[in-house]
């Protein structure tokens, strides 16, 4: 099942919808720091909100301070399962090396049929040591029992991934910085500041304690 955009949805709606999921596919690009696009990944809970400001601590328990700026994106996650992937279902899969050329998918996010095509590819990412992000289509989905895998193709490529009981799964559509409080779960993607705390450009922010997948 996908989150799809409803006809009933209003004009202002629509185009804060199709710029939000522009500027999430621009940033899931940015697995590791580079030259082109040195994002920062900043995940962990809130710990303080000031104005123009939040303090996030990580699970290292360190407190990470992140800049808000006026106009960032926020993003509301909610949790989901493996009932909500399908064949041709578009995916985000954080995930870690496994044998035989495979990766097992720690975090899944479920994206809305309007970001279709994102970022379509396999490239690093920062969630654990050796991880990889897959943004991709699910050509097959084969169930057996505790474990399923995923065959994702990306372009005239795929990618086998290897879903278990451990998985975590997410969803999401635009939120309000509302949401952005003491106590929420969130992921920040930000552009690093030389000196000065990094620059939020979007928050995901869990919803009900739900820890952003990804």
């Amino acid at each position: 099942m996908f989150l799809t955009l409803s006809s009933s949805l209003s004009s202002t709606v629509l185009p804060r919808m199709a710029s939000a999921l522009a500027l999430v596919g621009g940033l899931l690009l940015a697995g590791s720091a580079s030259a082109a696009d040195p994002s920062v990944h900043i995940r962990g809970e809130v710990v303080a909100v000031r104005d123009h400001q939040l303090d996030i601590k990580g699970r290292n328990g360190a407190v990470t301070t992140v800049q808000l700026p006026d106009g960032y994106q926020v993003m509301d996650v909610s949790k989901t399962s493996l009932a909500a992937v399908s064949e041709n279902s578009y995916l985000g899969i954080a995930a870690a090396p496994a044998a035989g050329g495979k990766v097992r998918a720690l975090g899944v996010m479920v994206f809305p049929e309007g970001a279709r095509g994102l970022n379509e590819g396999h490239f690093p990412w920062d969630i654990a040591k050796r991880s990889t992000m897959t943004n991709a289509t699910v050509a097959k989905l084969v169930k057996k029992g505790g474990t399923s895998e995923l065959e994702m193709r990306f372009g005239d490529k795929t990618q086998s991934v290897l879903v278990d009981n451990a998985t975590v799964f997410g969803q999401f559509v635009p939120g309000q910085p509302s949401l952005v409080v003491t106590g929420a779960k969130v992921m920040v993607i930000g552009q690093p500041n030389e000196g000065a705390p990094a620059t939020a450009r979007i928050v995901l922010v869990g919803r009900d304690g739900f820890i952003p997948p990804i």
